[in-house]
């Protein structure tokens, strides 16, 4: 029979089964499925991985900024005081505590009374953290945090004594802060020097605030 032969109602047996064909719907074979899967797994693993390497890199950037900031508002605190000592003392060794303590003795206060502060790194509590008491009475134990999340160990004070080219002592303060404990712990560092302008080639660390060491 002729392939293009007419039905009565005008449609070619040719025409009839490639309708039939189009009509069919065979789906897709397992081995199809199994390759698509694997595909698609595979661009989902390179996006997950892309977008939590971005949140990483932000996070990341959000909290040095944010450690940057603490440390910067613990050494304003401290500028004009240390800035305008009258003498620093001598850092010792840490303390059986591992502590880490120095005094200043500031005159220039609104009273008009000499006062004496001691700052100290505390190990235990991870906080750079000062009191303050009138010269020649007791300290008071009244602790203020100047910086929280402290790296005692990493941190330190030390005393620069006066050289021929200056008749100032010098404070240099290193303090290391870290931010969010854990996988995405930060850490940040400054090292900044004081120089107590109201001190003197004179001016013997061991007479400054000894109260504070007896």
């Amino acid at each position: 029979m002729n392939a293009f032969l007419r039905r009565d109602d005008g449609v070619t047996l040719a025409s009839q089964r490639a309708l039939v064909r189009l009509r069919r719907d065979d789906g897709v074979t397992l081995a199809e499925m199994a390759v698509t899967t694997a595909i698609m797994s595979a661009v989902m693993a390179i996006f997950t991985t892309g977008v939590v390497q971005l949140f990483r890199a932000g996070n990341s950037s959000e909290l040095v900024a944010v450690t940057e900031s603490q440390l910067n508002t613990a050494f304003l605190r401290l500028d004009r005081n240390l800035r305008y000592a009258a003498g620093f003392s001598k850092p010792g060794d840490p303390d059986v505590n591992g502590n880490k303590q120095v005094e200043y003795v500031n005159t220039e206060t609104v009273s008009g009374v000499p006062e004496c502060a001691q700052l100290e790194l505390n190990k235990k509590l991870k906080v750079l953290r000062r009191q303050v008491w009138p010269q020649t009475t007791k300290p008071t134990g009244k602790w203020v945090v100047l910086a929280s999340e402290v790296n005692a160990g990493k941190s330190s004070f030390a005393l620069a004594e006066p050289t021929s080219d200056t008749g100032f002592q010098r404070l240099q303060i290193v303090l290391v802060v870290t931010t969010n404990p854990g996988t995405g712990q930060t850490e940040s560092k400054t090292d900044v020097t004081f120089t107590a302008l109201n001190s003197t080639r004179g001016t013997l660390p061991a007479t400054v605030c000894p109260e504070a060491r007896t």
